[in-house]
């Protein structure tokens, strides 16, 4: 079925394209969630929340971005309003356990910690474009700001994710003896 019956499907709710919607989706918007607030069961509820959003406004889907990029915006709103509405702390996952991979799990930690790092604006947009492989176009409409902000927010992503890996790596350096 082609994209623009599947939209009238959904506009006209019928279950079984909503259950695709949900099925084709649901991986992306989890994994960008999942990358934003760093909580598996959080990441699944907020998800959940986007699409019960999604399937109420399914009219307010203009067709100017992909549906995925449509979803993603939602998604992000979702973030940021639970966000305000909760005190977020970053939480660790287990420590990966010594052996031949070590050193590849605790360089991705390391990044993985300092994209947490980042504000949640910067975040989201760097996540849309190096993980969600969204393009500039793509991520403006998702998140109705001006390209030039999206170029400049994932400027801004990359210099202070340079710095804290720095800083990081300057932490593992032993002092002179």
């Amino acid at each position: 079925m082609d994209e623009p019956e599947f939209i009238d499907r959904l506009r006209r709710r019928e279950r079984e394209a909503m259950d695709a919607l949900a099925v084709r989706y649901h991986a992306d918007v989890y994994r960008f969630l999942r990358h934003l607030c760093r909580h598996t069961q959080e990441a699944e509820d907020l998800a959940q929340s986007t699409f019960l959003r999604a399937f109420a406004r399914i009219e307010t889907y203009g067709g100017s971005a992909p549906l995925r990029s449509w979803l993603l915006g939602i998604a992000y709103r979702e973030f940021t309003g639970w966000r305000r509405r909760r005190l977020w702390l970053p939480l660790r996952g287990d420590r990966p356990a010594p052996g031949s991979a070590y050193d590849e799990l605790a360089e991705a930690e390391v990044l993985l910690a300092a994209i947490g790092r980042l504000p949640d604006a910067i975040r989201a947009t760097f996540l849309l474009h190096h993980v969600e492989e969204i393009s500039v176009a793509e991520i403006a409409a998702t998140l109705t700001l001006p390209e030039g902000t999206v170029k400049s927010r994932l400027h801004a992503a990359r210099a202070r994710l340079r710095q804290l890996l720095r800083e990081e790596d300057q932490a593992y350096v032993p002092e002179a003896c």
